[in-house]
């Protein structure tokens, strides 16, 4: 009996125990369970959210797939054009394609959204054209491109050609104004003060007053070669015409000379110039001497060349006319002509004007041979010597009847091209006129065939931001081609 009752006992403590311990574990429980669930909504908002950024980023990535092929192939530009094809700016079909892309990534393969995920509104702002600040934009582009197309060899090529390139401009115009002054200074030698002739002067001396005066495109081109008289209407251009505005740059970025010469050596490698053209003219385009658009800016393609060969001509007889004043023995035949034509009138200063007017003709002579020399593909000395110079004075005036003569050089001359003669001309056009400018020739070659006869650059984008609503998520991405 003893032993029975102390079992009794035993379990009657026991079952106080056990009511005690389930109170407190239940109260544990639910705490713990609180925080379980808290903890468990918070992955499941954080893991939704997670959906919802990769659908969004996957949905611009498919967005911006959508690029517009012709500019890639032909140019190595990315661009989404925003008319797709159609020439009328579809902001909302821009809108439809996000909204489809980044619904795929928000269903399940029933088509419906996943909990929680229910896609609820798209809209698309800060586009940024290709037109935009001056053509800004697409400048940017372009280094790009050629940076990762060259390397960085060509950075340190053009750096150390800095020094040099630094001072190009400021030579250039100084030529240019130095020939002009030089010419205008003595183009009424053959005038006396009282307006009468002298008698006793030369008549050949008058053609010497004539040089310049013949010149013309005809003579300057080669033997051989066919002149576009392609023109187009720039009025409908996009440096001329009214143009969509983006959230590009307010201007052209980049005024750097390295990163403009990163730029001309876009141009250069994408557009075309006359030296190849005018050995092989195409049948259609838009224009064909699109470098010399760049620096001229005219709707014809005679106009352009002209406008560039006369540039060049300048430039040329400028340093021909200083290579003449440094040479005594050169400077002496002209000297020597020019008392033979104007020695009887007595005139020790008609005779000095006549030989700068001499010398200024003999070096136009020799130019306009070397222009000739450019545009079929033969290279000049960038140090002119005696040994290359190739006009002689006596076959200066015969020249200019038979301008072919010397197409080929006399002797052979390396160094500078007529690429190198655009390029130097380029770097004088600032980084807004050449971008507006070279998308004036872009959307005009691209237009010329059936695919992209509506394209349009000012609806071409290479960044947006996509704003994106998924039940009480709300989003906003930055995408671009970079």
């Amino acid at each position: 009996m003893r032993f029975l009752k102390k079992l009794s006992l035993r379990a009657g403590a026991s079952r106080k125990a056990s009511g005690q311990i389930t109170v407190w574990m239940a109260l544990s429980f639910l705490v713990f369970l609180s925080l379980y669930l808290v903890c468990l909504q918070s992955v499941q908002k954080q893991y939704q959210r997670k959906q919802a950024e990769q659908a969004v980023e996957a949905g611009m990535f498919s967005l911006f797939s959508e690029y517009e092929p012709h500019l890639l192939a032909q140019y190595d530009l990315f661009y989404l054009d925003t008319s797709f094809g159609g020439g009328q700016e579809r902001e909302d079909e821009l809108c439809s394609h996000l909204w489809q892309f980044t619904k795929n990534n928000l269903t399940d393969r029933s088509d419906r959204f996943l909990p929680g995920l229910t896609l609820q509104g798209v809209h698309v702002k800060n586009m940024v054209r290709a037109t935009d600040g001056s053509g800004g934009a697409f400048y940017r582009q372009a280094i790009r491109v050629m940076k990762e197309k060259s390397g960085v060899s060509l950075a340190e090529d053009w750096m150390l050609q800095e020094m040099f390139s630094r001072d190009k401009e400021e030579n250039i115009k100084r030529f240019q104004e130095d020939c002009e002054a030089y010419e205008g200074s003595v183009r009424n030698y053959e005038e006396k003060e009282d307006g009468e002739e002298d008698e006793r002067m030369d008549p050949e001396a008058k053609k010497w007053d004539g040089v310049w005066k013949g010149f013309s495109l005809s003579v300057a081109v080669p033997d051989g070669c066919t002149v576009s008289g392609r023109t187009v209407d720039l009025e409908t251009a996009p440096s001329h015409r009214e143009l969509s505005v983006g959230a590009g740059v307010s201007q052209a970025a980049g005024s750097s000379l390295l990163e403009r010469q990163w730029f001309i050596s876009y141009l250069c490698e994408y557009l075309k110039q006359a030296q190849e053209m005018l050995k092989d003219p195409r049948e259609q385009g838009y224009l064909d001497y699109q470098l010399e658009y760049l620096i001229a800016g005219k709707g014809s393609d005679p106009e352009n060349l002209n406008a560039v060969l006369t540039r060049l001509l300048l430039f040329r007889e400028g340093t021909n006319y200083v290579f003449l004043l440094s040479h005594p023995k050169l400077r002496q035949r002209a000297e020597a002509l020019a008392v033979v034509l104007a020695g009887m009138t007595g005139n020790w200063g008609l005779v000095k004007s006549l030989e700068q007017l001499i010398l200024l003709g003999w070096a136009y002579g020799e130019s306009l041979v070397e222009v000739r020399q450019l545009l079929g593909g033969y290279e000049l000395s960038p140090v002119k010597t005696e040994e290359d110079w190739q006009v002689s004075l006596s076959g200066l005036l015969p020249l200019l009847g038979d301008p072919g003569k010397y197409d080929v050089p006399v002797t052979a001359q390396k160094g500078i091209g007529y690429e190198t003669c655009l390029r130097m001309l380029l770097v004088l056009q600032s980084p807004e006129e050449l971008s507006m400018r070279a998308l004036d020739i872009i959307e005009g070659e691209l237009s010329r065939t059936q695919a992209c006869r509506n394209l349009h650059l000012d609806h071409c984008v290479d960044f947006l931001t996509a704003q994106v609503w998924i039940d009480d998520l709300y989003l906003e991405r930055n995408y671009g081609y970079e």
